[in-house]
């Protein structure tokens, strides 16, 4: 499954915003998008060409409580699945292989409802950080591949990349064939899509 894609990024710069700094990308594209990216919450924006660093405050100011309440839910996944006894934030390395603990424990209970659902089961699941997607899959060996870094983002969200790429075993494409069998199997998928769609990158 592919993350959003859009036009190449024209300029990027940090954006000094109420005492933090914000990665500000700009495109040629009409609307300003604001992420809060895990695991550490941090903010970044895509906007149009033609908004200024003051407009760009003033949306990011506007979404001051979406924005608290997301880095609430990082910050309690982090602490239900953080180490005993760790000191300060995790660093890249421990992060990566903490987050790959945490799907290694849920991906089981996942695929135990729903390859029943689906009625196929992949011959094999990895889990690693992609740039670019938050899941893949190989119908030719049943191989499904899973980012890592949603390890750090609600359960629901984590449950809907795996049904979508359990679903790509049968359907290769995103064509009526997949989405009617979404439907049937995940009611509020798209639901699901837009709330995961706050993260990408674009």
């Amino acid at each position: 499954m592919r993350r959003k894609r859009r036009a190449e990024p024209v300029r990027s710069e940090q954006l000094p915003v109420g005492g933090e700094t914000v990665l500000v990308v700009r495109k040629r594209i009409a609307n300003v998008y604001l992420r809060v990216k895990p695991p550490d919450g941090h903010l970044e924006v895509t906007a149009p060409l033609a908004l200024s660093d003051d407009q760009i405050r003033a949306f990011i100011e506007g979404k001051h409580r979406w924005i608290a309440t997301t880095r609430e839910r990082l910050a309690r996944s982090r602490d239900v699945y953080a180490q005993p006894g760790a000191d300060g934030p995790l660093s890249p390395d421990r992060s990566e292989a903490e987050a790959k603990r945490i799907l290694q424990e849920r991906l089981p209970t996942l695929l135990d409802r729903w390859v029943p659902v689906v009625g196929r089961r992949p011959e094999r699941i990895s889990l690693r950080k992609m740039k670019t997607r938050w899941g893949s899959c190989t119908p030719a060996t049943g191989s499904i591949r899973l980012n890592t870094d949603l390890a750090w983002l609600d359960f629901d969200l984590l449950e809907y990349v795996l049904v979508h790429e359990l679903t790509h075993l049968y359907e290769h494409g995103h064509g009526p064939g997949f989405r009617a069998r979404m439907d049937r199997y995940m009611p509020d998928w798209t639901e699901r899509r837009r709330r995961l769609n706050r993260y990408l990158a674009l």
